[in-house]
């Protein structure tokens, strides 16, 4: 690197998630120091922690670097903030000063250990140029708020989850552990976001729906009551991805149907870490409905469920969807092989009752999969 004499660097990725092997943590301090000098427009960094200390201290010249618009931080890294001592990058007021000095930052990933920061009450992403944010949140003890700042987003993925190893019984809590609240100015320009979240305050986060066209959630068993309010009209959302392991599932598809008038793909799943936990939806389709959603009779062109068991309320919602979906052009059927509820000739009768089903459009092509 020092040889390297190139006027501009534009990325600079390191990947040590399996020990430095040769290199120390002044080579890295120096490559990234090297880097800003050349108008660095990417780092991405994955330091994992040596058995010699746990983490790599950067440069503070990285923090004033005005060139810089995607960041990518993971695992053993300090910050050297000006006017601060040193402190894991989880901290928000080193995140805080870090992000401020990053005026054209646009693509900024963040995995917090809320483990090894369990003090951190608030954690603020503050970014006016920010478009594109990936949270991977592990909550400590004292995580009480998510505060977003970030008028320019286009892309929000977000993910919480509880540190494993954490104790608490001999903490003495003055709020509720299962759940944090959520803030957010308006973001007039996000398309997209993923949200996997067991503690989300669902009733904030709700307003950033109505702005997106691509919708990707697993939410709390309450969620649907958060989401539901008189009047709203999600008229921009074109792709729903709706993940089917909480309790209430269903309940919460029945209102995007219903709120999504211009909706053109949905997708039921299971994702990968929650296939244990999957519920029956216990929605019975002709009840909950006494209408048929707009969306199905004028727009949804694709449907998919992936990881479906084969119970009869599962199969009673895809011949609601199959009879009621006027303008649909796909419909794949992944069935899990591995834990079905049903036997081998019990899955071919079944494929046999789908395909013969009635169906609303007439130029639907109808799939089925074994998953392995």
């Amino acid at each position: 690197m020092p040889q390297h004499r190139a006027p501009v660097i534009e990325s600079l990725r390191l990947n040590f998630s399996y020990g430095y092997k040769g290199s120390t943590r002044e080579d890295i301090r120096m490559w990234v120091a090297i880097a800003v000098t050349r108008f660095l427009r990417e780092l991405s960094l994955d330091l994992y922690p040596n058995f010699e200390s746990q983490t790599t201290k950067l440069p503070s010249s990285l923090y004033t670097c005005k060139s810089l618009v995607i960041l990518k931080l993971e695992e053993g890294i300090l910050v050297d903030v000006p006017r601060t001592t040193c402190v894991t990058y989880a901290d928000q007021k080193s995140l805080h000063r870090l992000l401020s000095s990053c005026p054209v930052l646009e693509d900024l990933f963040v995995k917090h250990n809320g483990c090894e920061s369990e003090h951190l009450e608030t954690f603020s992403v503050i970014v006016p140029s920010l478009q594109r944010l990936t949270l991977k949140m592990c909550r400590g003890s004292f995580f009480q708020a998510l505060v977003m700042n970030t008028p320019s987003l286009k892309y929000f993925k977000f993910t919480d989850y509880t540190c494993e190893h954490d104790d608490f019984s001999d903490i003495d809590f003055d709020f509720d552990y299962n759940g944090y609240s959520f803030y957010s100015d308006d973001m007039p320009k996000l398309e997209e976001m993923e949200v996997d979240s067991t503690y989300l305050d669902t009733e904030n986060f709700v307003s950033l729906i109505t702005y997106v066209m691509r919708l990707s959630l697993c939410l709390p068993d309450q969620a649907e009551k958060a989401l539901y309010r008189e009047g709203i009209v999600l008229s921009q959302l074109r792709h729903l991805k709706l993940c089917s392991c909480t309790i209430n599932w269903s309940k919460l598809l029945v209102l995007f149907l219903k709120d999504s008038p211009n909706l053109q793909e949905l997708v039921v799943h299971l994702t990968n870490d929650h296939t244990d936990i999957s519920e029956d939806p216990p929605v019975c389709w002709e009840n909950q409905l006494n209408c048929v959603p707009g969306c199905l009779l004028s727009s949804l062109g694709t449907f998919k469920w992936i990881g479906i068991y084969g119970s009869q309320k599962e199969l009673d919602l895809v011949k609601f969807v199959l009879r009621n979906a006027c303008c649909l052009k796909t419909a794949t059927i992944l069935f899990r092989s591995w834990d079905s509820a049903l036997e081998e000739d019990e899955l071919e009768m079944v494929i046999q009752d789908l395909s013969l089903s009635s169906r609303g459009s007439k130029d639907v092509k109808l799939v089925f999969v074994l998953s392995i």
